[in-house]
């Protein structure tokens, strides 16, 4: 059994390392293109720190936002690799579980750091304050405070996100018990 252990952290490990590199490259692609405000490629690209700033606090924000998913799939894979009882849930409607429940994890991150971060720049919005235009100037402050909302976020949305992947993921029917008189 304990190499039947050995075997499962492996798995887990190896996942979550691909996990992070997909999770870090799809959530940057997306999140660049629903901001249709200003290029972000091209502002990093001229050493804009205010949207370094917020690019990497999206990153961060959905990374957890999608561990949090993560985690009861990697759990669930671990019960199924080291209990036969698993086992008879089967391996296909294991991995369509998570794969669906990180789809749909995914989805939720990507909109609910669009629309949180298109809902304050409207709530904060003056005649002299447009975050997303300070934000394209390189106002850093104004970085530091749309990153600081992203945490938030990701906070929030996250215990979100875990309990329904709860939900979502398969779980194993428990067995008929019969009590003897």
């Amino acid at each position: 059994m304990p190499l039947l252990s050995v075997f499962a952290s492996v798995i887990e490990f190896v996942l979550a390392a691909v996990m992070a590199v997909v999770v870090v490259y799809f959530t940057l692609r997306a999140l660049i293109r629903t901001n249709t405000d200003f290029n972000e490629d091209k502002a990093l690209l001229q050493g804009n720190t205010a949207v370094g700033l917020l690019i990497a606090a999206l990153l961060i924000g959905s990374a957890n936002i999608m561990y949090r998913a993560f985690e009861p799939a990697t759990d669930l894979l671990r019960q199924y690799l080291t209990n036969a009882a698993m086992r008879e849930m089967g391996l296909w409607r294991l991995l369509l579980g998570t794969v669906g429940n990180l789809v749909l994890a995914f989805f939720i991150v990507v909109a609910t750091m669009s629309l949180s971060l298109r809902l304050f720049g409207r709530l904060v919005r003056t005649e002299k304050m447009r975050a997303g235009a300070e934000l394209e100037k390189g106002n850093v402050a104004v970085g530091i405070l749309l990153a600081t909302v992203v945490a938030i976020v990701s906070i929030f949305v996250g215990d979100g996100v875990k309990a329904l992947s709860k939900v979502v993921l398969p779980v194993p029917a428990a067995g008929a018990m019969r009590i003897l008189r």
